[in-house]
Formats: structure tokens, sequence, C-alpha cells
């Protein structure tokens, strides 16, 4: 079996069983994916995306939003992120590198990742000249999937094509990390480490992770750690996002997406009260 078969067969079995449309952009044909892998694994073509490259201009800013814009931001996060585009709609990318070099990108998505989003949807609708109410109702028929398991299934994908890239490790191999031996603190405090882009992730969501209740692990968290559970998921955000305002220029809201805040605007007073600047201030005095 080619690369190109594989990867096919790979992508087609995570989309049945999860439900999330996956498409990769095979940059450097690495895997002379462009020519030897399907259609519908090399770009978007659910029915939302479809009527989008219909409108005016619509193939142009497909193609601006997914190869040019996305592709940028890949290569300044380095790891997986979520990205809005100009449709309003939100995907996870999965930055695919090997010795420093972005060989290609997966979109992981083609989804309603929040119920919240419907009013960017119209939006951006009106503003690309299409009727919004066809497109919410496009939107609307996309599954519903939670953000912890799109961030999930990103991790798999990854893993997946770390593994190709490597040629001829095998899958099972990587994806057994067990965490062994470690107290429980030092446990939840790799699981923030790993989920902080989850915009749900709490005290008591951690709680109906590990089976425990919510009020003894937060006694216990805060007497080992030196910091309540929700301290600690703020300063691994803001750290971060720090590192990012440092490496990148990518947008505030875009930043605010990717370190757990649903809300732009809150992360601004978020970011203020721990470092005593706003984001951009902060930025701009770091350059």
């Amino acid at each position: 079996m080619s690369f190109a078969e594989g990867i096919t067969n790979f992508i087609n079995a995570v989309r049945n069983l999860s439900g999330v449309g996956v498409c990769y952009y095979d940059l450097k044909n690495f895997f002379n994916y462009n020519k030897n892998g399907i259609k519908n694994n090399r770009g978007h073509y659910c029915s939302f995306c479809e009527k989008a490259r219909l409108l005016p201009n619509g193939r142009e800013n497909c193609e601006k939003s997914d190869k040019i814009e996305a592709v940028a931001l890949a290569s300044q996060y380095k790891e997986p992120f979520f990205y809005e585009c100009h449709m309003g709609m939100r995907e996870l990318v999965v930055p695919l590198i090997q010795n420093d070099t972005l060989l290609g990108i997966l979109f992981v998505g083609q989804c309603r990742i929040d119920n919240d989003h419907e009013s960017q949807i119209i939006e951006n609708a009106k503003k690309m000249g299409g009727n919004p109410n066809e497109f919410l109702s496009l939107y609307n028929q996309l599954p519903l999937i939670a953000q912890k398991d799109i961030i999930s299934i990103g991790a798999i994908l990854s893993q997946y094509f770390e593994v190709q890239m490597q040629n001829g490790e095998h899958l099972s191999r990587e994806l057994a990390c067990p965490i062994v031996n470690m107290e429980l603190c030092d446990t939840i405090k790799v699981f923030i480490r790993e989920n902080y882009k989850n915009h749900s992730l709490s005290t008591q969501t951690i709680a109906d992770e590990f089976y425990v209740n919510a009020s003894y692990i937060s006694r216990a968290f805060s007497q080992k750690v030196g910091a309540t559970i929700t301290e600690y998921i703020e300063n691994v955000r803001m750290e971060h996002a720090k590192q990012l305002l440092n490496m990148t220029d990518a947008p505030i809201r875009n930043i605010s997406l990717n370190v757990g805040f649903e809300d732009a605007n809150y992360f601004t007073r978020v970011f203020k009260r721990s470092t005593g600047v706003s984001p951009s201030k902060y930025r701009q005095m770091r350059k």
C-alpha cells in the first residue's frame, strides 16, 4: 500500500468514526498527495463550503483563507491552533513539521464546535454577499462536536502523520503514552497543559475527567501546588498567550481563541490583570 493510499484510508476512518471533516494540504508534495490523494481529502467539500465558493470572489476568498492565511499562521504557531475562516467557520489547524519545515497542514472541522457562533455566520454571509438565512441553515446542518473532541482528533491525526514522516514507526507505539506512577495533582497539571485551549476547561470538567469530587480535588490541588485549579489554568493560558504575542503577529482575537477564551475582550481583561498591561501593549513592549 502506498503512502497516499494509507493516508486516505486513515483520514476516511477518522471522518467516519468521528463525524468531523478532515482536509490534508500536502504543501511540499511530501507524500505526493496532491496527485494521488482523493479529492474529498484535499479540500473543503461540505455543503456550507461549496456554497461559499459560489459567492462573488468566493473561490478566491476561500483560497486566501485556507492556503495563505492559515498556512502563514501554521508557520508561526508550529502546533495545533483554532482558525476562523472568512465565512466564520472554526476549525482546528494541525501543522505538520519536520526539521523546522512546514510540510503540510490538516484542517479538522467542517462542523459546529459551539452553539453560540450563529451571529458570526450571519454577519459574514452578509459581508460576502450571501443569503444569511441560507448559510445559517447550511451551518446548522453540520454535526455538533465538542471542542475537546476536536482537539483529541487533531492529536491522533498529528501523531499518525508524525509516524508516517518518520518512515515506519507503528502508530500504536506513538499513541501509547499512559501516565503512570504520578500523583493525581501532577497528572492534573499535565492534563491542563495538554487541554488549555479548551474553553470549557474548569475544576468541574477536570473532576469529571478523573472521576473525583470537585471540592475534594480543588482542596488537594491547592494544598499541593499552592494555587487553585482555576488559577493554574489561567497561569498556563497566560504563559502561552505571552509566547504567541512574542513569537507571532497573529491577531489578538485569534490568540484569545487559541488559549481557551471565547471572548477576546474577557481575554484582554484577564491578561491585563495578570501582567498589568493589555496584550497589544505587551507585544509592543516586547518588540
